[in-house]
């Protein structure tokens, strides 16, 4: 396992945080019974393991590009049952995921039911904290349960007492340390743009454009793939702006084109900042290209947002 550290790696076993490859090295040469007999469970993460050690502990390390870049490991307060959802909805009639006070929003209502369950304030997390008015085809929260129902009662009781416009898809036991937001690997947005003659039924659920140059319109989308500091793409004050875009596209369905950016992490408002420019860029209102607006790392050309109504979280993959 040593050979495969990263220089930078870190540990963290309960409180305790350790960080540089010799110093965790050292760490468990002298606490070698934390890590004995760590196997891997049956699993289906591409990125991180997730197992127990002989103590019978749970253990997670996360990898990147092969080397160990974290591992962590819990020998008390852990969880006896976490559950692992994905969800799906219609955001319309919601002001967003993250709970909030006196507005409805998929966090407040999961929370709710489960609470109700469980007999105690259960603040459920989400993998992506979407914005008011933005839809999910694939959500992934996670949560404690000291319930007796299974995977497949909790499946039928929240679909039964959640609104229509929101779906559980699956529920499952997952490890202890899994968790929906830090362990992801890549998120999937896509934006989706109703071409031609107005639809009033799809105002809801996409952007209506007339006519894009679909030439300028994947230029813009393949200069973002890459590692940059998307500052100017961004309506968050984080020290850390820097981003990857792993790949970025269209394609057309009938008189629908979808957008699609896929990458490691994005920034609040990212996507329809992204999409806005690109939009005006393929309609000719700019000719400003995206890389010259993201060396910039200014807000001064990025000050418009595509509409919330036509972006979806559509997948994530851990």
């Amino acid at each position: 396992m040593f050979d495969k550290f990263d220089e930078s790696v870190a540990l963290k076993i309960d409180d305790l945080i350790i960080y540089n490859k010799d110093n965790v090295i050292e760490y468990l040469n002298n606490h070698q019974e934390i890590i004995d007999g760590f196997h891997v469970t049956d699993h289906d993460f591409f990125q991180m393991d997730y197992g127990y050690n002989k103590l019978n502990q749970p253990v997670k390390i996360g990898y990147k590009n092969g080397s160990i870049q974290r591992l962590i490991i819990k020998t008390k307060d852990y969880p006896k049952k976490r559950l692992k959802m994905v969800i799906s909805y219609d955001g319309t009639n919601y002001h967003g995921f993250q709970i909030q006070d006196n507005e409805q929003t998929i966090q407040g209502l999961l929370s709710k039911f489960i609470s109700l369950v469980n007999n105690k304030k259960i603040l459920v997390q989400g993998a992506s904290r979407t914005d008011a008015f933005v839809h999910a085809n694939e959500q992934v929260i996670h949560f404690d349960d000291d319930s007796n129902l299974s995977p497949k009662e909790w499946l039928s009781y929240l679909n039964h007492q959640l609104p229509k416009d929101i779906y559980v898809k699956t529920v499952e036991t997952t490890h202890p340390l899994f968790h929906c937001r830090y362990d992801v690997f890549e998120k999937e947005y896509i934006y989706k743009i109703k071409l031609g003659e107005y639809d009033p039924f799809l105002v809801n659920y996409t952007w209506n454009i007339e006519y894009l140059d679909f030439l300028r319109l994947d230029d813009q989308l393949k200069k973002i793939i890459g590692t940059y500091d998307f500052t100017s793409f961004s309506k968050s004050e984080k020290s850390d702006n820097i981003r990857t875009v792993y790949d970025a596209g269209y394609k057309i369905e009938d008189d629908i084109l979808m957008i699609y950016i896929k990458g490691n992490g994005f920034l609040r408002y990212m996507v329809r900042l992204i999409v806005n420019h690109i939009v005006n860029f393929a309609t000719k209102k700019t000719d400003i290209d995206i890389i010259d607006i993201i060396n910039e790392k200014s807000r001064k050309n990025t000050k418009d947002l595509a509409k919330a109504s036509g972006l979806y979280l559509n997948k994530i993959n851990y």
